[in-house]
């Protein structure tokens, strides 16, 4: 059995170039995971999220759904909410979803929006917002907090209810004294020089998922991969402390059906932090010829968060950081079959030690280990090997251990049987018939 199939992530033919990649037939699409949980329409209702859970729900046209949060006075906490409406379905520029958490006396802690902002643009939009813990700062407080998300929708738009996927992390505290260190001295990263694309190397395979939960693991180099129009693939990148990520998406020419034909924000990357916060997109018109967008991180620091550009702020800890590649559904009337991308990444800097937090931060997606980097192979991984668990492994160890033993003993025992038991003749006979009244040999 692959590597993919092992995952539950069934891998697509191969192109007939000879390449592997996405399925050629049907748009592949995030399916919404998580335990059922209905948002209510009202705060005094609100079903209660549990950290470290994703929920699974529904929103209406129109609609805004609620749900309870509760926070304690230190951990910083982020809740995100991702729409997953049906391809196919039409949307128009300023649909989308309106997230917002506020506090049980009303108080707006955060708020954030994700629309598609073109037309006809059917993709997962979503992104998280937060409670941060800061001096002076609002929403300090441990008491009972609210999540609403809000469907924002175009009276000509398709009504259909879109699935949604949530989840909510928390950030432990640092240690008692613990520094959170100083910002960047170039907290954009960019200084005045505009970055350039990784050119050396050879290129490898990458097959992106649908969804956070399957996106491919990658990292510095050159990765391939394909994607269809209205498909969105995710890839992500581990990015410790001090480093600095760097994405082009090149996508190249494709056979084109009709050279007249012109999408505007055809093609498109997003990138995501590790609780799944938007940190900026990018998109940019596809007609079959090629073009390139491209997106460079702020080098990751903890007090980035205190950052007034909010570019900066939510690339306030290592982890993995998504980057979702999207290819508009008209550009299917453009280019016949997937457009093909090349991921040119480059995570430069040298790792640096991360903040004392008093507790577990990686529950939250925060940290890297040297485990996510090598595992970087450019296929999806499960939940377990994608944060290197440490207790999956052991447990995997013991697994294998006790299962030796377990056939040592056995064996043991039927050595020791075989040895008790007579010997048999050389000539070995078939039983004959059951006697009458008896049925057949019971069968094992």
């Amino acid at each position: 059995m692959g590597a993919l199939a092992a995952l539950g992530v069934l891998a697509g033919p191969a192109y007939a170039d000879g390449t592997g990649g996405a399925t050629p037939g049907a748009p592949a699409t995030w399916q919404p995971q998580g335990a059922q949980l209905t948002g209510a329409a009202t705060t005094a209702d609100a079903p209660a999220m549990k950290p470290g859970v994703t929920y699974r729900d529904v929103v209406k046209s129109g609609e805004t759904r609620v749900y309870g949060v509760a926070l304690d006075s230190v951990s910083s906490a982020y809740v995100s909410a991702f729409a997953l409406p049906p391809l196919g379905g039409r949307v128009a520029y300023g649909d989308g979803i309106e997230l917002k958490l506020e506090s049980a006396d009303g108080d707006t802690c955060d708020s954030d929006d994700a629309h598609f902002r073109t037309d006809g643009g059917v993709r997962p939009v979503g992104t998280a917002v937060a409670r941060t813990i800061e001096k002076d700062g609002s929403c300090q407080d441990a008491n009972q907090y609210t999540l609403s998300v809000h469907r924002t929708s175009d009276g000509a738009s398709d009504p259909t209810p879109w699935p949604l996927e949530l989840r909510f992390v928390l950030e432990p505290p640092l240690k008692a004294g613990a520094s959170a260190g100083p910002p960047p001295a170039d907290p954009d990263g960019t200084g005045t020089a505009s970055p350039t694309p990784l050119i050396s190397g050879t290129p490898r395979q990458a097959a992106g998922g649908p969804s956070f939960d399957t996106a491919a693991a990658v990292k510095t180099g050159i990765w391939k991969d394909r994607v269809l129009p209205g498909e969105t693939r995710f890839y992500k990148v581990p990015v410790d402390w001090g480093q600095q990520a760097t994405v082009f998406a090149d996508f190249s020419t494709a056979p084109t059906l009709d050279d007249s034909a012109f999408v505007a924000s055809g093609v498109r990357l997003d990138t995501y932090n590790p609780v799944r916060g938007l940190v900026d997109d990018q998109d940019h018109s596809y007609d079959g010829t090629q073009t390139s967008v491209h997106e460079q991180l702020a080098p990751v620091a903890y007090a980035n968060r205190e950052a007034d550009d909010t570019d900066v702020a939510v690339v306030r800890f290592a982890g993995w950081y998504y980057f979702a590649v999207t290819v508009h559904p008209d550009v299917a009337k453009a280019v016949r079959g997937p457009v093909p991308v090349t991921l040119r990444i480059e995570v430069s800097g040298a790792a640096k030690a991360g903040p004392a937090y008093a507790g577990d931060a990686g529950a939250a997606g925060i940290g890297v280990g040297a485990h996510d980097v090598s595992s970087a192979n450019g296929s999806p991984q499960s939940a377990a090997s994608a944060s290197g668990s440490t207790s999956a492994r052991r447990f995997l160890g013991f697994a294998a251990v006790g299962a030796g033993v377990v056939l040592l003993v056995a064996l043991g025992v039927w050595t020791l049987a075989a040895r008790r038991r007579p010997a048999l003749p050389d000539t070995v006979t078939q039983p004959g018939p059951p006697p009458s009244g008896f049925g057949p040999p019971p069968q094992w």
